[in-house]
């Protein structure tokens, strides 16, 4: 029971350590992701750069998810820095969990991403410029920019890191098309 408590500390202890302003590491280019599919969830993007009005629950839901297993209903937080929406799946043991969370930061950009000691990698998700950032044990960030002092952060904890990191990427497909185009 208390393993299953620590998924959503994971997911704030995620976030708090993406709000950092140091810049270490080096950056390489990462390979293009391929556009993703809409669905039927999707939500219309806005235009303009009002970040205000980016709801993070707005941007994924458990339908978009389903090919990771069920998920309870979303939690809405601030945390971080970030308005944050977090869906857990329900898994019956804690080596099943996984923890999806979006956080909007209004005021922090791209270049405030931390590295948490495993470097991070630039690239771009739909030609979105983006962020890769692992987050050990089993946690990864894959942070979008909305704009030079705003992004969109995509928190993955559950799992490995390599694993966490290829479902951010996955995630971040569903969640770029959504974003407003600056």
């Amino acid at each position: 029971m208390k393993k299953l408590y620590m998924v959503p500390l994971a997911a704030a202890a995620l976030v708090l350590a993406a709000c950092s302003s140091e810049k270490p590491g080096s950056a390489s280019p990462a390979p293009s992701a391929p556009p993703a599919q809409s669905s039927a969830s999707s939500a219309p993007a806005t235009s303009g750069g009002d970040t205000a009005s980016v709801d993070p629950c707005s941007l994924v839901s458990a339908a978009d998810l389903a090919s990771y297993g069920t998920f309870k209903p979303p939690t809405n937080e601030n945390a971080g820095g970030a308005r944050l929406c977090t869906l857990n799946k329900e898994a019956a043991s804690a080596s099943e969990s996984l923890s999806i969370g979006i956080g909007v930061r209004d005021t922090q950009g791209l270049d405030s991403v931390s590295d948490a000691g495993n470097g991070k990698t630039t690239g771009n998700v739909n030609g979105r410029k983006a962020i890769l950032a692992p987050r050990p044990p089993g946690g990864c960030l894959m942070a979008l920019e909305l704009s030079a002092s705003a992004r969109v952060d995509v928190l993955i904890a559950g799992g490995d890191t390599e694993k966490a990191c290829g479902t951010a990427e996955k995630v971040a497909d569903i969640v770029e098309p959504k974003l407003p185009k600056g």
